[in-house]
């Protein structure tokens, strides 16, 4: 170890004159110098609707990528390279040979001399970087920058990002102590920093690549979203650096290749064992982790971290919204364990007026860390369905080729063209997704896998579809291969029980129910002859009521619709459906022109109550806004514009309704920033915008003289259509 240690200080003599040290610096310091700079020019602008940040965890963890896959790399690339070069150069391999140090000491402290800068580099990007947060931080002061600083979560990144770097930097190295000369080194990092790129642009992990250590690294830069912060990517730059670093000792040991390896012929076999060793090892290490159930039941537990008045969470199913279960929130903690089967399906976790969706099955744990306002929410997840969760957001669609052709309607006069490049497509995107692992290479869970492999077949098919009615039902030579065809009818011949609730899956089997000639007669009215004599099954309810529910929205009409209703509804059997389609008539009923406005009851800013009737015999143009909604903010003043613009018109009236859960900030918010235009406060909001499905605003409502529906979903005042409806409703 002694002899380790003197090697090591005088390889760190050797460097002196290099610069490497300073380059170190350099590279560490030229991302958040070029980040501060940058917000010199275009600082942002936060409001009191974002969420507090840290702004030392932002800046590190927002240019992690570009500092570990490019400067960091080629770091890496120069300092090994300059290292060996000057060996090479100076014959002072030969001298410290002479000297009484076994072989591998000499080589293998040059390999901790380049991990030393390479670290110190590291620890210059994360140091300039908390310097640089800290200058923005008093230049461009705001109340939701805060200057927290983790002190185990910065170690961890640094830990993390210095254990990614040994498979590379063991590579280099190797191959700068191979190839005297200058420019091989240098070509190999190139080509490294080519393949990350590619995995970049691609979006493909290359595990086969020891450079693609730090993409991987880079796709969860942020420990907190990671069951374990050393996990995949570090695990493969381990095991590139023991390869490495064996074979680099070797080569220089034996001076040559075929010395190293090839002679005497026994070597031979010691380099075949060493290949079978490593190829087993790395085909062990690459694949991916199963999912693994837990047991029985599931644990929810997690923190929130919120100025909200919030005392409870909930978890419900994602289809019918039924609830399945409720933690309380003591201190921002919550825990909430069953013993009950769940079936694996999609569900929320609610909490106030926010809710995460998520998928769930039986012997699932999942941790929450929550951060949010009345505006905007921001988790971390950690849970043995971490692909999952990370998949569920991700919607597989057609390559670029196929959509392209598909949009420009490129080959609607060649459809072999057409099937031919729908096929290739169809098995390239079934392989991307049969090989999908997250950033910690766990695999999606069968189920899921089989769920999103039918999803996959049903927009093909859909999609085939499509084309023959832009084309032909009738010609054959428009008619997809049969082999093709078989293929993905066969995968979605067992749905799976997600699959067999998706509305697009029900639309494609609504469509299959109709031969090409019932397609162009009366199809509404064939569909639902044909569905009602169905067995009585679950997935008839399901198709039903697909069905109905589309038709109810075709109809113009409350009377049609409800006679629809009454003479199809009586033939559904589940529960659940019949809710859903009562309630879909019931909010298309409400929301339809010339429909019965409720009497809102509000509060103006001195408390005083008013009902919207007091403005009968005008139309009212309402806005449906909150002081924490940053387009509603936006649009206010436009609002307010064509109010002044429409004063004149005694016909027409505009006022602005808040739906914050607090009187008071509503308040306090006008203080600040008054308006002419009537402002009120609706106490009952969430039951007003549950029962008209309102999900989103900015959302402006036209009320008719009489108190009717007029228009429930008006254009914004800032388009075109908004001033021409008004136009026409105006007396002179």
């Amino acid at each position: 170890m002694k002899k380790l240690i003197t090697l090591v200080n005088t390889e760190w003599l050797k460097i002196k004159g290099l610069g490497l040290v300073y380059l170190a610096l350099v590279m560490g310091l030229l991302i958040p110098v070029t980040g501060f700079l940058f917000q010199i020019n275009t600082p942002s602008f936060f409001t009191s609707e974002d969420l507090p940040f840290s702004v030392f965890e932002d800046a590190i963890t927002g240019n992690l990528k570009a500092f570990s896959m490019f400067l960091l790399l080629l770091y890496i690339v120069i300092a090994a390279n300059r290292i060996a070069q000057t060996d090479h150069k100076n014959n002072g391999w030969q001298l410290m040979e002479t000297q009484p140090i076994s072989k591998f000491q000499l080589y293998f402290s040059k390999y901790l001399v380049v991990l030393a800068l390479t670290f110190l580099c590291i620890a210059a990007y994360i140091g300039f970087t908390i310097l640089f947060s800290l200058l923005d931080y008093y230049i461009h002061p705001s109340e939701v920058k805060l200057l927290t600083f983790d002190t185990i979560w910065t170690l961890k990144t640094f830990i993390r990002l210095c254990v990614a770097i040994l498979g590379i930097a063991a590579l280099q190295l190797c191959v700068s102590v191979a190839f005297p000369g200058f420019i091989w080194a240098f070509l190999i990092g190139i080509l490294g920093l080519i393949a990350n790129i590619f995995s970049l642009v691609q979006k493909i992990t290359l595990p086969f690549c020891p450079y693609n250590s730090l993409y991987i690294l880079s796709k969860a830069p942020n420990i907190k979203s990671l069951n374990h912060f050393i996990t995949y990517s570090e695990y493969l730059s381990i095991f590139w650096a023991i390869v490495f670093l064996i074979v680099g000792y070797f080569w220089y040991k034996g001076k040559g290749f075929k010395t190293a390896f090839l002679n005497p012929k026994k070597q031979i076999f010691y380099s075949s064992a060493f290949i079978l060793i490593t190829a087993g090892a790395y085909f062990i290490l690459q694949k991916p982790k199963s999912y693994a159930s837990e047991g029985t039941g599931v644990l929810v537990q997690g923190k929130i971290e919120t100025d909200l008045k919030i005392d409870s969470v909930k978890i419900f199913s994602k289809d019918f919204h039924k609830k399945i279960g409720s933690a309380a929130v003591k201190n921002g903690i919550f825990l909430w364990q069953t013993n009950q089967q769940l079936p694996f399906d999609q569900y929320s976790l609610e909490f106030g007026t926010k809710k995460i969706d998520f998928m769930m099955g039986n012997g699932d744990h999942f941790d929450f860390n929550i951060r949010c306002n009345a505006a905007n929410i921001e988790y971390f997840l950690t849970t043995n369905r971490s692909a999952e969760q990370e998949y569920k957001n991700k919607e597989d669609g057609f390559g670029y080729e196929l959509s392209y052709s598909i949009e420009q309607q490129k080959y609607n006069d060649n459809p072999a063209k057409f099937y031919e490049l729908a096929q290739s497509d169809w098995e390239k995107n079934i392989d991307r997704l049969s090989h999908y692992t997250d950033s910690e290479n766990n695999a999606l869970s069968d189920e899921y896998l089989g769920y999103r492999k039918q999803l996959l077949a049903i927009q093909y098919l859909n999609e085939i579809n499509n084309y023959r009615k832009m084309t032909s039902w009738d010609d054959p030579k428009f008619t997809a291969p049969k082999d093709f065809l078989n293929e993905l009818n066969a995968r979605i011949t067992n749905p799976t029980i997600l699959l067999s609730k998706n509305d697009d899956y029900l639309q494609y089997k609504l469509d299959q129910m109709l031969t090409d000639k019932e397609r162009l007669s009366n199809p509404d009215s064939i569909l639902f002859v044909k569905l009602n004599a169905l067995p009585n099954t679950l997935n008839k309810d399901r198709l039903l009521t697909k069905h109905l529910v589309k038709s109810m929205e075709l109809e113009s009409d409350s009377i049609s619709r409800n006679q629809l209703f009454d003479r199809e509804f009586k033939l559904l059997n589940n529960t659940d459906y019949k809710k859903l389609a009562a309630s879909k008539l019931e909010q298309l009923n409400i929301s339809q022109k010339g429909a019965q406005f409720p009497d809102l009851k509000f509060l103006d800013a001195q408390g005083k109550s008013h009902l919207l009737s007091q403005y009968r015999g005008k139309y009212v143009v309402i806005d449906l806004w909150a002081t924490w909604c940053g387009p509603c903010k936006q649009i206010r003043p436009v609002f307010d514009t064509r109010s002044h613009q429409y004063r004149y018109y005694d016909n027409i009236q505009f006022i602005s309704i808040s739906l914050d859960e607090s009187q008071s900030k509503w308040q306090n918010y006008l203080k600040t920033k008054p308006s002419k235009i009537p402002q009120f406060w609706l106490s009952d909001a969430a039951e007003f915008m549950s029962r008209y499905k309102i999900q989103s605003i900015p959302r402006f409502i036209i009320i008719d003289p009489v108190g009717k529906v007029f228009n429930l979903n008006s254009p914004f005042p800032d388009e075109d259509n908004f001033v021409e409806i008004l136009d026409k409703l105006k007396k002179y």
